[in-house]
C-alpha cells in the first residue's frame, strides 16, 4: 500500500462513483454532505506559515461546515414528515401512493369527484374577457 495521500484520495474518488443514491429529494442533494469534507482537505493541503491564509481556510471551512450540518437537519427534518417524497420520485412515487391509497381500502372512484356532462364546450369568450 502506497503511503501518497494523492493516490488514497483518487482511489476514494473513484470508489465513490460507485455510490448509488436513492432518486428522492433528499437523496439527490445528500451530494451536499461531501462539501466540507473537500474543503477541509484543501484547507489541509493550502495550510501556510500566513496567519490570514490559516484564518481565511478555517473560515471557509467552518462555513461550509456548517452550512452542511444546517442541511443535513433540514433534509433529515423533510424526511420525518414527507417519507415518500423524500425517498421516491416520478412513477416510484405514484406506485407507492397508489399501494397506500390501496392499502387503505378506497377505490380510486371514491377519490376524485365527479364531473358532470354538460353536453358539450364550454362558450367561447368575447373579445376583451380575458
Amino acid at each position: 500500500m502506497s503511503d501518497d495521500p494523492i493516490i488514497g484520495l483518487t482511489k476514494a474518488l473513484e470508489s465513490a462513483r460507485n455510490v448509488r443514491l436513492g432518486k428522492g429529494v433528499t437523496s439527490k442533494t445528500s451530494y451536499i454532505a461531501a462539501i466540507p469534507l473537500l474543503i477541509w482537505g484543501i484547507v489541509v493541503w493550502r495550510w501556510s506559515e500566513s496567519l490570514m491564509m490559516n484564518f481565511g481556510l478555517v473560515l471557509a471551512g467552518s462555513i461550509a461546515t456548517s452550512f452542511a450540518f444546517w442541511f443535513i437537519k433540514s433534509s433529515r427534518s423533510y424526511a420525518e414528515r414527507n417519507p415518500a417524497l423524500a425517498l421516491l420520485e416520478g412513477a416510484e412515487l405514484l406506485e407507492w401512493h397508489r399501494m397506500e391509497v390501496a392499502a387503505k381500502g378506497v377505490t380510486p372512484d371514491s377519490c376524485t369527484p365527479l364531473i358532470e356532462d354538460f353536453g358539450g364546450l364550454p362558450p367561447a369568450l368575447k373579445e376583451g374577457e380575458v
